[in-house]
C-alpha cells in the first residue's frame, strides 16, 4: 500500500510544479501556498504524532522559532543563515522538550508541548526592546524580487522533502522502530529498542521541518506577530490536518490539509462569519465517522477486499469437454 501513495503524491507534487504555469492570480497562488505550508507541518507533525503515536499540541513553538529566528538572526548575516540558527534553535528547544518528557509515560509529553509553546509566546509577547512585543518585529524577504512564485515553488520543494523523509522513515529500521513504540512501548523497550532516544530523534526531525515552514512563513509577510505564528490555535490545527488526512500514513497529512485548507477557503467565502462554525462541524464529522482519518479508512478498506475470502456457496462452473470426457459413467439401475 505504500508505493500507492508515492506515487500518488508525486502525482499531487507535479501538479503543483506546473500550476503557476496557468495561474497567475496571486491570490490563488497564496492560498495553494498556505495549503502546501500545511501539509508540510502536518508531515513534520507526522514523524510524531503519527509514527511515534506522542500526541504534540505545541509544535507553533518550533514554528514561530523558525520565523522570529529568520527575523532576529539576520540582522548584520545572511537571512539563508538566520534559517539555519532558527532550525538550530528549535532543535534545541525539542531536546529541552524531549529528553525530559520522553522518559515519562502518560501525557507529560503532550502536557510539556502545550506548555512550552506558550512560555514561547508569553516570552515573545513581553520583550518589546527584543521581539517588538505585541506590536511585532519585522521580517527581511528571502528572495530578491520577493514574488509570490518564488515563495510557492520554494514552499512546494520544502513539501517534497518533507514527504520525502516521511517516506524514508517509513522504509526505515528507525520507522519501525517508531511504529513499535506506538503499538506497545513496553514490548519495543523489552526488545532493545531505547524508546527515548528514538522518539527524541523524530521530534528533532520534525522541529527542523517546522522552523524552515516558519521562517518561509515570516519572510512571505515581511512581518510577524506572537499570536499568529505561536498560538495555541495554530498547534491544533497542525495536529488536526494529520489526524484527519490519516495518521501514520505517507499521504494522510497532505489529504488532510487539502480537505480542511480547501474548506476553510470556500467556507470563509460563503458563509462570512458563520465559516468556523461549518468548519468545526465538518471536522467532528469527519472524527466521527473516519477515526483512522481519510487515507487509513481506504487503505483498511481495500484491504479488506483483497483479503475477502471467497463466498462459500460459491455456483461450481459447469465443467469442459476435456474434463466431460474423463469422467466415468455411473453403472446404471437394472
Amino acid at each position: 500500500m505504500k508505493r500507492p501513495q508515492v506515487l500518488i503524491g508525486a502525482a499531487i507534487f507535479l501538479i503543483a510544479l506546473v500550476i503557476p504555469v496557468f495561474v497567475r492570480n496571486d491570490y490563488f497562488l497564496q492560498v495553494i501556498f498556505r495549503l502546501f505550508l500545511f501539509a508540510t507541518l502536518g508531515l513534520a507533525w507526522n514523524l510524531v504524532g503519527g509514527y511515534a503515536g506522542q500526541l504534540s499540541l505545541g509544535h507553533a513553538a518550533f514554528f514561530g522559532i523558525g520565523a522570529y529566528g529568520l527575523a532576529l538572526l539576520s540582522k548584520g548575516a545572511s537571512p539563508w543563515l538566520a534559517i539555519l540558527g532558527g532550525v538550530v534553535a528549535s532543535m534545541v528547544a525539542a531536546v529541552i522538550i524531549g529528553s525530559v518528557s520522553f522518559r515519562l509515560r502518560g501525557p507529560y509529553f503532550c502536557l510539556a508541548t502545550i506548555a512550552f509553546a506558550e512560555v514561547v509566546r508569553l516570552i515573545a509577547k513581553n520583550l518589546p526592546n527584543v521581539t517588538g512585543g505585541d506590536v511585532g518585529t519585522p521580517v527581511p524577504s528571502l528572495f530578491p524580487q520577493n514574488t509570490m512564485m518564488s515563495f510557492y515553488y520554494a514552499c512546494v520543494v520544502l513539501t517534497i522533502a518533507a514527504f520525502a523523509i516521511n517516506a524514508w522513515v517509513e522504509r526505515s529500521r528507525f520507522g519501525y522502530y517508531l511504529m513499535a513504540i506506538r503499538e506497545d512501548e513496553d514490548t519495543a523497550l523489552s526488545v532493545g529498542v531505547n524508546t527515548a532516544r528514538v522518539k527524541l530523534w523524530s521530534l528533532l526531525l520534525s522541529a527542523a521541518i517546522s522552523a524552515v515552514a516558519g521562517a518561509l512563513y515570516a519572510s512571505l509577510f515581511l512581518f510577524i506577530v506572537p499570536d499568529p505564528v505561536l498560538g495555541i490555535e495554530l498547534s491544533v490545527e497542525i495536529s488536526i490536518l494529520p489526524m484527519l488526512g490519516g495518521a501514520g500514513t505517507l499521504l494522510g497529512p497532505v489529504v488532510g490539509s487539502l480537505v480542511l485548507e480547501t474548506a476553510n477557503e470556500v467556507f470563509k467565502n460563503i458563509f462570512k462569519e458563520a465559516h468556523l462554525l461549518i468548519y468545526g462541524i465538518l471536522v467532528v464529522l469527519v472524527v466521527l465517522f473516519l477515526p483512522e482519518g481519510i487515507v487509513g479508512t481506504l487503505m483498511r478498506k481495500l484491504r479488506w477486499f483483497k483479503a475477502a475470502p471467497p463466498p462459500a456457496f460459491a455456483a461450481t462452473p459447469p465443467p469442459g469437454p476435456a474434463e466431460e470426457s474423463r469422467r466415468v459413467p455411473l453403472p446404471q439401475p437394472e
